[in-house]
């Protein structure tokens, strides 16, 4: 299913969300959903490639304008930091264990802030210089309770156990991802770790591949697989994916955070 078209003109309309179903085993990812962030993105061109041509397995969000793909600066560090008020025993590990999977497979850095008391929103300020000071908002990786939560968590015919978008520079029209936010449900039944399928650190892993900027495959036996594709970890094309949004790409330049 392609992602919906950029809404009108209003001053906040909803952001890019994935969200994964929760239920037995295996978890099941429901489409990804691209609305521009602020009116300034709106010149960015959403796709998907439901069909990857063969031998890539991997899609991106958004392109640019010169058809490659919207993604971060790789030249810079990407700081991320954790709520994990309702998270269970051992879900930082996962974090920092997904962060890593990222990380080497794109070559972009990360650096890891601390704890947050910020909450999670799915209207996120990517610019929050009394929480941040005067720099773009690190990833927030936080979990929700769905009942006490503007993050939509509730789909057609599901409930979703994690939710991710990739943030825009709010000022201006750019090309580069700025910020962005992974919440996961406090009441889905995935527990902590990498092992199998039905565990929590894959749903973080294909999370975290959509902050980065990848779309949903069709493809079996890739992570990126709206069902996650049977994985454990990235897949083939997950990895080509990311490696294309990552240092080989060269630098992109990231304008300053306005009030």
């Amino acid at each position: 299913m392609e992602p919906l078209p950029p809404p009108p003109l209003p001053p906040r309309p909803d952001p890019p969300v994935d969200s994964r179903r929760r239920g037995p085993r295996p978890w099941v990812v429901a489409i990804a959903v691209l609305l521009i962030l602020s009116v300034a993105a709106a010149a960015v061109i959403p796709f998907s490639e439901s069909e990857p041509r063969v031998g890539e397995g991997f899609s991106f969000l958004a392109r640019a304008y010169g058809g490659g793909p919207v993604r971060w600066n790789p030249c810079s560090q990407i700081h991320y930091v954790v709520n994990a008020a309702l998270a269970p025993p051992g879900s930082i590990e996962d974090v920092h264990e997904a962060v890593a999977r990222i990380s080497a497979a794109t070559g972009i850095a990360f650096a890891y802030d601390g704890l947050t008391d910020e909450r999670p929103s799915r209207f996120r300020d990517p610019f929050q210089p009394e929480r941040y000071e005067r720099r773009w908002a690190p990833v927030l990786i936080a979990w929700a309770d769905p009942n006490d939560s503007d993050i939509p968590f509730e789909g057609q015919n599901h409930i979703a156990s994690a939710v991710a978008a990739p943030l825009y520079p709010n000022s201006s029209v750019e090309q580069v991802y700025v910020s962005g936010w992974v919440v996961l449900n406090a009441e889905d039944p995935n527990p902590p770790g990498f092992d199998g399928v039905g565990e929590q650190g894959p749903v973080l892993l294909h999370e975290l591949g959509h902050v980065m900027g990848l779309g949903h495959v069709k493809r079996w036996g890739e992570l990126m697989q709206e069902a996650g594709g049977g994985m454990v970890d990235l897949g083939p094309g997950d990895r080509e994916g990311l490696r294309r949004l990552g240092s080989g790409g060269g630098c992109v330049w990231v304008p300053p955070p306005q009030p």
